[in-house]
C-alpha cells in the first residue's frame, strides 16, 4: 500500500486548521512546516499527533514548500494550505490513485473551489491546482502564485463529482485587503524583472478588464453582493499593482521631495 504525507505550511493558521487536518486525518503522515505562528496553530497540529517543523518567515509560501515536502516520508505527497478543505470523495480517491496511479502520471491537478465570507463563488473556480503528486516528482520556483514544476512524466486532471477542496480564502473584507496589499508588494518585483514600465492605459483598462472578467464572463453576477465585491477586489488587485509602479517609478524621479 502506497503511503501519502499531508504537506502544509502554516502561520498563525488556527482559524481552520482543526477542519483542515480533521478531512485528512487518516494520512500516513501529516507534515506542519510552521513559520512561528503566534497563535494556537501548533496546540492544534499537536492534537493531531502531526510532524511540527519551523520555517523562517518568506513572505510568501514557496520558498518554504520545497523545504517542508523533504521532510516528508510518504510515497505520495499532498500540498494543503491550512485553510483548504478536501472533500471526504477526494481524499478516497487520492487514497486509491496512489495505489493505481494512470501509467506515467505521477503528478494530479485537483479542482478547487472558493469561498468568500462563507460563499462559495462560481466566478471563482479553479478546474485545476496542482496539488499532488509522488514525491520528488514535482517542486517549487521562488515565483508567487506559480504552479510546481512536474519533473518527470505527465500531469493528471482529477474529474468527478465531489473530488474537489474548498478554499475558505476570504474569511472578511480586511483579511483580504491584508492580502492584496502584501501580494501586490511581490507584483512589483515580477515587473521590476521583466524590465516593466508604468502605463496610464493599463493602470485604467486592466482593472476595469479584471471586473468584467470575473463579474460577466465568470458567472460573479449569479454569485449576487459576493460576486460584485469579489470582482470589485479583484480588479482593485490589478489597480494596485500598477499604481504600486507608478508610485516607485516617481519617487525614483523625484528624490528631493518630502514623502
Amino acid at each position: 500500500m502506497a503511503t501519502i504525507s499531508v504537506v502544509i505550511n502554516t502561520l498563525n493558521a488556527d482559524r481552520l486548521l482543526e477542519k483542515c487536518l480533521e478531512a485528512v486525518k487518516d494520512a500516513d503522515e501529516i507534515v506542519i512546516c510552521d513559520m512561528h505562528s503566534e497563535d494556537r496553530t501548533i496546540e492544534i497540529a499537536e492534537k493531531f499527533g502531526c510532524k511540527i517543523y519551523y520555517h523562517e518567515r518568506t513572505g510568501i509560501v514557496e520558498p518554504a514548500r520545497n523545504w517542508a515536502m523533504e521532510q516528508a516520508t510518504g510515497d505520495w505527497i499532498l500540498v494543503l494550505d491550512a485553510d483548504e478543505i478536501v472533500t471526504p470523495e477526494l481524499w478516497a480517491y487520492l487514497r486509491e490513485y496512489a495505489n493505481n496511479p494512470k501509467p506515467n502520471h505521477y503528478a494530479c491537478y485537483i479542482k478547487r473551489e472558493t469561498a468568500m465570507c462563507g460563499k462559495i463563488l462560481r466566478s471563482w473556480v479553479q478546474k485545476g491546482c496542482k496539488r499532488f503528486w509522488k514525491k520528488g516528482i514535482c517542486t517549487y520556483t521562488d515565483v508567487i502564485h506559480q504552479m510546481p514544476i512536474t519533473h518527470e512524466g505527465e500531469d493528471f486532471w482529477i474529474e468527478g463529482k465531489n473530488l474537489h477542496m474548498v478554499h475558505y480564502h476570504m474569511p472578511s473584507v480586511s483579511s483580504y485587503n491584508e492580502k492584496i496589499d502584501r501580494y501586490t508588494d511581490f507584483e512589483l518585483k515580477k515587473f521590476e524583472e521583466k524590465g516593466r514600465k508604468f502605463s496610464f492605459g493599463k493602470m485604467v483598462t486592466r482593472p476595469a478588464y479584471e471586473f468584467f472578467k470575473f463579474y460577466i464572463l465568470k458567472g460573479g453576477i449569479f454569485d449576487g453582493i459576493h460576486g460584485f465585491l469579489f470582482a470589485y477586489m479583484q480588479s482593485y488587485y490589478k489597480f494596485c499593482q500598477w499604481a504600486k509602479l507608478y508610485e516607485k517609478e516617481f519617487k525614483e524621479k523625484n528624490k528631493d521631495l518630502t514623502y
